[in-house]
């Protein structure tokens, strides 16, 4: 039997995955913990990165005595968008700065006040923002210029650890397409942008080569295959960023939209075509499988109802169950919930509001409040959708740790006016980077692996509250675009 692994390294947490090549059936499954953040400074140690990933491999082989010598391939999946540096000895120059860093705001906004929103749209079809790896790269230069001079290779989280198993200075178009220097129409790296930023390097030296999903970039190295026990024959694949990955792994169509509720807040969907929208909240990425994928991100979901659940001293589940015995209708409490500051829409400064406070408020509207504050967010942007031409008449599809209760996904229902579903996959982005590993072993392409391996509907669930959201989501849009209340720390918008 060959068996695949998926790597997701996210933001929290190192989760490895394992499989059977073929036909895709589960074998076991262990996580780890990375070291907490906390934006706007949001950084890791890129080695942190490696070493929990070696841990938890040996681990969860030895917990379900799955055979090392099967493997015969890993794909890695991880957090999109950061930026870390390694210098001529391919040491990390300094801590990685993750796509949730909001450092380089005044970066983001020089370049897209000095060259315009058209022209990055027209150039690699998203206005760049404070998590694209470009806008990293100009902090660095500006901040810490002896660290910019040590680089030799700037790389996003997934090369790194892929660079770790085979020593290749390699990543794929998704991942890519998170630059702001990646041109997804042409697939390719467009030099010129980096330019922007230093006209004297020549940034074909120091940027990765772009390899597609499906392609093996090369065999494991020696020193990886002897810290995790396997052949030097194993195959590695160029990885992906975490949310193309998940996307395989739920198996989205053109037409489905996904939720996805974790530390940030992911509105996806896939698209046959690549996708303009000049207001800059979606992205027009490249996907892993060779198409597009719009996609918009808040970031700040399930933080928000982790925080009321502390303030109420309660746990999630007793939170989710106040939040479902409100009566929405009589609630007017009304939260925007920017506690990181926002990415959609763009305000790195801004803070929360809690609007419509009384003394008649209950612990339950409060509940609520929270659940609505993330979800109204992102309903906005699903709202947007329509206007940029992109198909909604799929599945709507809720995913990450807010799917594992039923406040989210029920909440959504009734903001939404649709059903909603949840899908039997745990972790859908080590799924999905399984299914990156499997096309290295059997041949087949991306879109058939993730059709074979489709995961099953587990839960429906229905509106119960109709005639709130209209009113709820106006108001919510009020309150959110109050922008004196977001003009501190320099904000200047």
């Amino acid at each position: 039997m060959s068996i695949v692994v998926g790597v997701d390294s996210s933001t929290q947490s190192c989760t490895v995955e394992f499989r059977e090549a073929a036909s895709g059936k589960f074998l076991g499954r262990g996580s780890t913990p990375h070291s907490t953040t906390n934006p706007p400074v949001s950084e890791q140690d890129p080695l942190e990165w490696w070493d929990a990933l070696v841990l938890i491999f040996n681990k969860t082989c030895s917990e379900n005595k799955i055979d090392k010598s099967s493997v015969s391939a890993i794909a890695v999946a991880a957090q999109c968008h950061g930026l870390v540096t390694l210098d001529e000895k391919n040491v990390p120059v300094r801590p990685a700065k993750l796509w949730n860093d909001t450092t380089s705001a005044p970066q983001s906004q020089k370049l897209v006040n000095q060259y315009g929103a058209n022209f990055w749209m027209e150039k690699v079809n998203s206005v760049i923002g404070p998590s694209f790896t470009i806008t990293k790269i100009a902090w660095l230069q500006e901040n810490e210029p002896e660290n910019f001079k040590k680089t030799c290779h700037f790389l996003l989280p997934h090369d790194f650890l892929t660079f770790k198993l085979s020593g290749k200075y390699v990543t794929d178009r998704a991942g890519g397409s998170c630059t702001g220097y990646f041109s997804p129409q042409n697939n390719c790296w467009d030099f010129e942008l980096l330019k922007l930023i230093d006209s004297s390097k020549d940034w074909k030296e120091f940027i990765p080569e772009v390899f597609n999903g499906e392609e093996c970039v090369g065999s494991i190295t020696e020193e990886a295959a002897s810290l995790l026990g396997i052949s030097t024959d194993t195959k590695i694949g160029p990885g992906t960023g975490d949310q193309f990955a998940s996307c395989l792994g739920l198996g989205i169509q053109e037409g489905d939209i996904a939720f996805s509720l974790g530390t940030s807040g992911v509105v996806l969907t896939v698209s046959d075509s690549a996708i303009t929208d000049p207001s800059g909240w979606f992205n027009g990425m490249a996907d892993a499988s060779g198409r597009y994928m719009p996609v918009a991100v808040s970031l700040n979901a399930t933080k928000v109802t982790d925080w009321a659940a502390k303030i109420l001293n309660c746990d999630l589940e007793e939170l989710g169950r106040l939040a479902l015995s409100a009566v929405p209708e009589e609630n007017k409490l009304v939260l925007s919930a920017f506690f990181d500051g926002e990415r959609t829409p763009d305000l790195p400064y801004a803070s929360g509001t809690l609007s419509g406070i009384n003394p008649q408020q209950t612990r339950e509207n409060f509940a609520r409040t929270a659940y609505e504050g993330v979800l109204l967010g992102l309903l906005r942007i699903f709202n947007h959708l329509d206007s940029i031409g992109i198909k909604t008449d799929g599945r709507i599809i809720v995913t990450g740790g807010g799917a594992r209760g039923v406040a989210y996904p029920q909440i959504l229902a009734d903001l939404i006016d649709r059903e909603v579903c949840t899908l039997v996959v745990e972790e859908s982005t080590a799924r999905g980077a399984c299914i990156l590993a499997s096309t290295l072993v059997t041949g087949n392409s991306i879109k058939q692996v993730t059709a074979d391996w489709a995961p099953d509907t587990s839960q429906k669930f229905y509106p119960t509250h109709k005639s709130y959201s209209k009113e709820l989501l106006d108001r919510y849009t009020g309150i959110a675009e109050l922008r004196q209340l977001h003009k501190i720390r320099g904000d200047k918008k």
